[in-house]
């Protein structure tokens, strides 16, 4: 996501760019000629830098899983210093960043949504195989698959919701959104892989799925009414089921799918949010007919 970012942001004229980077890592490829990378050591002071870097910039795009309320906490602390946000409002990423929270938001929206309950609250019926999952993971992370009664732990740590596994597709969404709309950008199909009792995404094709008949569409308008605080880039995960899509949560951020959107739609997606910034309007037609599909292989990683 990293890389594909700077890419893009890099063929955008005027824009000097600076990236906190991990001194552990190698920059592999290489950042774009814009970007300077400032490195990170073991015992810096990771807060005190950011901040600093913060105050010297006109805006700034934080990537940062919701867990724990990282991503909320520095997308507060842009809006605090007065910069602009490349991302969605922290109220949103707020929401987003508890699953439950935010399907019983979609719910009540009239979004369909994989049904979901706190473990507290699992009825006693509900049929297995049961998927459990940190309320605020980030995608598959903590996720288990329990597949029969015998398997069903006796404790679970505080914070655990329970679903049902649905039998279906799992696909995601690329979209913009602005104040309550939202424009796709591409439909991707995601290959989950089971490892022990989890789930990992190890690879997803990005703008495999057609949206001739606007369904796609007017789901992501569905979700940016019920969530009108999302802004820019966001995902939904969803289940596609023989009685129709079921979302599973909304990625308040960039998402893996990123990495291929450019090349799959055949222009440049950071070049869009800028001009979202810059005008406060979503591009005037849909985006996603004419994109090509691209494969990301993710190997071990995952969102």
């Amino acid at each position: 996501m990293r890389s594909a970012l700077l890419a893009d942001l890099g063929e955008i004229p005027g824009l000097r760019v600076e990236v906190l980077h991990d001194d552990r890592l190698s920059l592999d490829p290489p950042l774009c000629q814009q970007a300077r990378p400032i490195p990170i050591g073991a015992t810096d002071d990771l807060e005190a830098i950011w901040l600093n870097r913060l105050s010297h910039c006109d805006a700034a795009w934080p990537i940062a899983p919701e867990t724990d309320g990282i991503l909320e906490r520095l997308c507060r602390q842009v809006i605090a210093a007065g910069k602009r946000l490349l991302n969605s409002h922290p109220d949103a990423v707020r929401l987003a960043s508890s699953k439950q929270t935010t399907l019983e938001r979609l719910d009540e929206a009239g979004v369909p949504v994989v049904p979901s309950y706190r473990r507290q609250a699992t009825p006693a019926d509900l049929p297995f195989p049961r998927v459990i999952t940190p309320d605020d993971g980030a995608g598959c992370d903590g996720l288990r698959l329990i597949r029969s009664a015998e398997q069903w732990p006796q404790t679970m740590p505080d914070g655990t919701i329970v679903q049902p596994f649905l039998d279906g597709d799992a696909l995601s969404l690329s979209a913009l959104f602005c104040d309550g709309k939202a424009r796709l950008l591409s439909g991707n199909r995601q290959v989950l892989t089971e490892r022990g009792s989890g789930l990992t995404l190890t690879s997803c094709q990005v703008s495999a799925i057609p949206d001739g008949d606007g369904r796609w569409q007017r789901l992501a308008d569905a979700v940016a009414q019920a969530i009108p605080g999302l802004w820019g880039y966001a995902g939904i995960d969803l289940i596609l089921t023989d009685k129709g899509p079921r979302v599973l949560e909304i990625n308040p951020r960039l998402t893996t799918s990123y990495a291929a959107l450019r090349q799959a739609l055949g222009f440049n997606p950071a070049q869009l949010i800028l001009q979202l910034l810059a005008t406060g309007r979503l591009p005037p037609t849909a985006i996603a007919s004419g994109a090509q599909p691209v494969d990301v292989c993710l190997d071990d990683c995952h969102e």
